[in-house]
């Protein structure tokens, strides 16, 4: 069972989230930045400049529920007032912010599930994030540029995935056609504990 201390950190994670998001809203902030880049910024790169800043929160948090709470309520005004309040065009943006934030969910070296998958795996935390950011990274940047680019360009959500799903097949293929395979077996220490009773 998982320690209090397991349990705490991410609640506080999550508390200290919400109040910034509070903070934010109390302030006015969201609505500060969207009048601000409301003339200079052009509707379709605004999904992919969420992405790309939840990309970064989220890596450097390591909680895709913080990243949320830290990027929705800016977020929301500003898509209705870059958007013109066309709600599929909100709705790409909170994909976006949805999507990016689990990035650093997978591939932090501070998340919690990046943590208990070294520990549950036995492999060494920086060797567990090296060579799992290269797949979050390729995924990360495919959805960046056929998803939330295309999106914001016009594309439907529906060929969006479609070019998405395409984009990342074929590089699946480049890289096993190109790739080294790795032969060598890995022995796993015996599981310790309960699981010896």
């Amino acid at each position: 069972p998982p320690s209090p201390q397991d349990v705490i950190e991410p609640v506080l994670v999550l508390l200290l989230a919400w109040a910034l998001g509070a903070v934010i809203r109390d302030v006015g902030t969201a609505q500060f930045i969207a009048r601000s880049l409301q003339a200079g910024l052009p509707a379709w790169c605004l999904p992919s400049l969420i992405s790309t800043i939840s990309y970064a929160i989220s890596f450097a948090v390591g909680s895709s529920f913080g990243t949320m709470g830290i990027v929705f309520p800016l977020v929301g005004p500003l898509a209705l007032s870059v958007g013109g309040g066309d709600p599929t065009y909100i709705m790409q943006c909170f994909g976006a912010t949805m999507g990016g934030a689990l990035f650093g969910n997978v591939c932090s070296p501070i998340s919690d599930t990046t943590i208990l998958t070294s520990l549950a795996t036995r492999v060494p935390l920086a060797t567990h994030v090296r060579t799992l950011f290269p797949y979050a990274g390729l995924v990360g940047i495919v959805s960046l540029i056929f998803g939330d680019l295309a999106c914001g360009l016009g594309v439907p959500s529906g060929v969006a995935l479609g070019m998405c799903t395409l984009a990342l097949a074929l590089a699946q293929w480049i890289l096993s056609r190109t790739g080294k395979r790795v032969e060598q077996n890995v022995e796993v220490p015996p599981a310790t504990g309960a699981a010896e009773a």
